[in-house]
This record gives structure tokens, C-alpha cells and sequence, in this order.
């Protein structure tokens, strides 16, 4: 379900993911957030895993910065921050707020469930 607004927002999260960053090990952990992302759009039909799923990709987008912080005490990486190192927290704030709408719907539901 595309037109959802959380979908959209994973949408977007998962293009965010795609822009390939200097080193193997950075551009695997955003492959891997914007993997989840994805598998998440299509768990519209169960909302708690969907939102269990935006968790776990908001945590793999942080675990991104950690290993950045440790190639950059490495050595590996230079210093200066490039423009492509906002988008992994960019696409945490998108998934962040799908989590919200998701959890938003699964609310509603629940609250219509209870008026039957």
C-alpha cells in the first residue's frame, strides 16, 4: 500500500540509502537500513512488525554513524564531513516518523476493533 504515508516515508528513506559513501564497510550498514526499510513497506498487513522493523532500521542508521566515527579514529576516512554523511540521520528521521504513523494506524484500528 504505496499511498500510505508511512510507506512514502520509507520510500524515501530507502532512496537516501542507496547514495553509495566512501568505504565498503559504511555503504554495507546503509544497504542494510535501507534493506529493512524496504521489506518494511510491504509489512502494511502487520503493523506491529511493521513498526518493530522502522525501529530496527532507525538503529542501523545510528550503528552507521559509530562505524564512521571509528574509521574516522582509524584514520581511514578523512576528517572533514562530507555533505552525503547527513543522509543516513535523514533517513532515521523517516523512518522515525513512519514508526509514528504506524503506530498511529495500529491505534486506530485497535480503537475501531473495540467499537464492534
Amino acid at each position: 500500500m504505496i499511498q500510505r504515508k508511512q510507506s512514502l516515508f520509507l520510500l524515501i528513506a530507502v532512496i537516501l540509502g542507496m547514495v553509495h559513501f566512501q568505504g565498503w564497510l559504511l555503504f554495507g550498514i546503509q544497504i542494510l537500513a535501507s534493506a529493512i526499510a524496504l521489506i518494511a513497506i510491504f509489512m502494511f498487513k502487520q503493523r506491529p512488525l511493521q513498526a518493530t522493523m522502522c525501529l530496527f532500521a532507525i538503529l542501523v542508521n545510528i550503528l552507521w554513524y559509530v562505524a564512521f566515527a571509528v574509521l574516522i579514529q582509524q584514520g581511514a576516512l578523512p576528517e572533514t564531513l562530507p555533505l552525503t554523511a547527513t543522509l543516513p540521520i535523514i533517513a532515521a528521521i523517516f523512518c522515525l516518523m513512519a514508526r509514528r504513523g504506524v503506530l498511529a494506524d495500529e491505534k486506530l484500528v485497535r480503537a475501531a476493533d473495540r467499537l464492534r
